[in-house]
């Protein structure tokens, strides 16, 4: 059965002036009290609050990035191999960040790290690092660096670097051509002579140590030859992405 006409329109009138029609959830919500007010604020409110608040976190963090953007060191130096005691690459790291005006150890500075050890897993970790182009020195024992050179991970020095009086030239083979078949690299394996690095005595002699220039003299470092069998030598990363700092590093260390 349906209800008499008149029964209809108060129903009609009811819901009218009810406070959902009138004033939505927020008039119900006034006209609640206690812990049933709570409740229905549970309920209905509490999801877009958080939602809300989480939208203008997720903004806020994205403005800051966009303002203020996190930027990795200015210079990045790779010792690979321990080419200098542990000690010494600290001290290294603070010496040159003071002459090249750098913060240590830093996000916006200078960073030494000797953490590349090739009989574990520092040669996975370099090369990762330069495919990503954070690295901008590497400086290491020669046969180590004869094998970066030739996998073609060190910039060809000529240009920058096109006489000796930053140090001997290191002259190295760098990577073989791509197009040769198995056999022909199998055979050679090795690309054309280049500098890819700079034997730099005072690299294991301390020349960069300014506050020990006199000391280093008086025992003979100075002049001295290193009496490493296997000289350090030291190279720009083929990628890197502060080369004027890399090369102001380099001069650096080699004394200049």
């Amino acid at each position: 059965m349906t209800a008499p006409k008149e029964h209809r329109s108060k129903a009609v009138d009811a819901l009218a002036s009810s406070p959902v029609r009138n004033g939505g959830r927020i008039a119900v919500l006034q006209s609640l009290s206690g812990k049933k007010r709570w409740s229905y604020f549970i309920d209905h409110f509490s999801i877009p609050i958080i939602a809300i608040i989480t939208i203008c976190c997720l903004l806020i963090w994205l403005t800051m990035h966009i303002l203020h953007p996190a930027t990795g060191p200015k210079l990045f130096v790779a010792l690979v191999d321990d080419p200098i005691e542990n000690v010494e690459a600290g001290e290294l790291n603070s010496q040159a960040a003071i002459a090249l005006h750098m913060q240590a150890d830093d996000n916006s500075g200078l960073v030494v790290d000797d953490g590349f050890d090739f009989s574990r897993d520092g040669l996975p970790k370099l090369q990762t690092m330069l495919s990503a182009g954070t690295i901008d020195v590497i400086i290491a024992p020669k046969s180590t660096f004869a094998q970066l050179a030739n996998y073609g991970y060190m910039t060809d020095l000529s240009q920058i670097f096109p006489d000796n009086q930053f140090g001997e030239q290191a002259l190295l083979p760098g990577p073989g051509d791509d197009s040769q078949d198995d056999e022909a690299e199998a055979s050679m394996d090795k690309g054309p002579i280049k500098p890819y690095g700079l034997i730099c005595d005072s690299i294991q002699n301390r020349h960069w140590r300014p506050h020990q220039k006199k000391e280093s003299e008086k025992y003979g470092f100075a002049k001295g030859k290193s009496t490493s069998p296997n000289q350090a030598v030291i190279g720009l990363a083929v990628n890197s992405p502060h080369k004027q700092d890399a090369v102001r590093f380099t001069k650096f260390v080699c004394g200049r």
